[in-house]
């Protein structure tokens, strides 16, 4: 795959950028916690992030499938830029304060909400159509390395020059994915016509995903996963301080611990390629999601919950590879981006929802039942996906490339 150089060149410049907003995204909920003493606080900014992407993300998927997703992304990339440095300065000048954070958490979340589709339909335009799985999946291993080395890096960076320095690389970062952008030529997708509307190619779009049940199955397990499961990377620094007897900013170690998990599931899924039905790799995957939050709503010990992270970090890391080949591969690519839209809905619809229960639960009654909690509900959910076989219906196969909306 990285015979392609175009697509070379945007996964390492986008493996670097992502590593670099992992690492802030360790810092800043860290300075959040410690500024406020509330985990609720780390809801509200996880519903600023993503709340104006779940407005966003389904016309954005129109907008990706009608027009250039390459430029969408200079754009956005260049918003987040500007967000990021924005928060540098504040914080340089010691004038950061909660709200400030929220604010321009939130422009970057509307960034975020025009972004995401384009990103995740953009890939497969950099090689050619029989190569389009394999840079699918490459992606989620480049998301994955950032998962791993930026947290890592975070925790250093943090220790010795604090969080400033977190958010300046981060900043520095951002012209490395907008560089390489502007220098490459992607395949042109086919698109929409330009005489439909938004509103009736949304309509559409929805009425394709309902209408198919690997596909709505695929979203409804994405909100799930997000509100039970991806919600714990951002509690982290008060599951760090208040369940595991440590510091708030060793939350960069339960999020490293997290992406090595990834880490090792992405070198795994590379091995056993398409192998393994997709229904299997999402049982493990969600099996491994519950066992992960077991073990943490059970134990006190740190390096006993950076294991659950690991666990988690696996699970996350095969159900996510698994549901973005379904739909990435069951629909044509005049589909793609508003069938991408659905199913990223799903997970940045539910992480906010998932982090701000969560808080909510940890500040009123303790993380300790917020964690009892969250394991209970995911695992029953869990018992139902295996009672009654639904799983199985994501073993559809791929719509072969160029193929039209039926």
């Amino acid at each position: 795959m990285l015979r392609h150089r175009q697509f070379a060149a945007f996964f390492a410049a986008a493996s670097i950028s992502n590593g670099a907003s992992w690492m802030q995204l360790v810092a800043v909920p860290a300075l959040l916690f410690d500024l406020t003493g509330r985990a609720t606080w780390l809801g509200y900014v996880s519903m600023a992030a993503l709340l104006p992407a779940v407005i966003l993300t389904p016309h954005a998927g129109v907008i990706a499938d009608r027009t250039s997703r390459r430029a969408i992304l200079i754009v956005t990339q260049t918003v987040q830029m500007a967000c990021t440095a924005a928060m540098w300065v504040l914080y340089v000048t010691d004038t950061i304060t909660p709200w400030r954070i929220v604010g321009l958490t939130f422009v970057g979340g509307i960034a975020t909400g025009f972004q995401t589709s384009a990103w995740q339909s953009f890939v497969p335009s950099l090689v050619p159509p029989a190569d389009m799985l394999h840079a699918v999946k490459l992606n989620s291993i480049q998301y994955t390395l950032a998962r791993a080395i930026g947290p890592a890096t975070a925790g250093i960076v943090v220790h010795q020059w604090g969080v400033g320095a977190a958010i300046f690389v981060n900043m520095v970062t951002y012209p490395l994915v907008i560089g390489v952008l502007l220098v490459c030529r992607p395949r042109r997708p086919t698109v929409v016509g330009p005489r439909e509307s938004i509103g009736r190619a949304l309509t559409e779009g929805a009425k394709y995903v309902l209408s198919r049940p690997p596909l709505r199955l695929a979203v409804c397990i994405a909100l799930v996963s997000a509100v039970c499961a991806q919600s714990l990377q951002h509690v982290a620094p008060a599951v760090a301080e208040r369940v595991l007897g440590r510091r708030s900013t060793d939350n960069a170690g339960l999020l490293t611990a997290l992406g090595v998990g990834a880490l090792v599931a992405s070198t795994v899924s590379a091995m056993v390629g398409d192998r393994v039905k997709r229904s299997h790799q999402l049982q493990f995957g969600l099996s491994m999601y519950g066992l992960s939050m077991v073990v943490l709503a059970i134990t006190s010990d740190y390096r006993v919950g950076q294991l659950a992270y690991v666990v988690s970090g696996l699970g996350h890391l095969t159900v996510a590879v698994a549901l973005n080949t379904l739909m990435q591969g069951a629909v044509p690519d005049a589909m793609r981006g508003r069938a991408v839209s659905f199913h990223l809905l799903g997970i940045i619809g539910g992480i906010p929802i998932g982090t701000f229960a969560m808080g909510r639960l940890g500040d009123a009654f303790g993380m300790r039942t917020a964690l009892v909690v969250d394991a209970v509900v995911f695992v029953s959910l869990l018992a139902v996906l295996t009672a009654t076989g639904w799983l199985q219906m994501t073993d559809v196969a791929n719509v072969p490339p160029g193929s039209s909306v039926d």
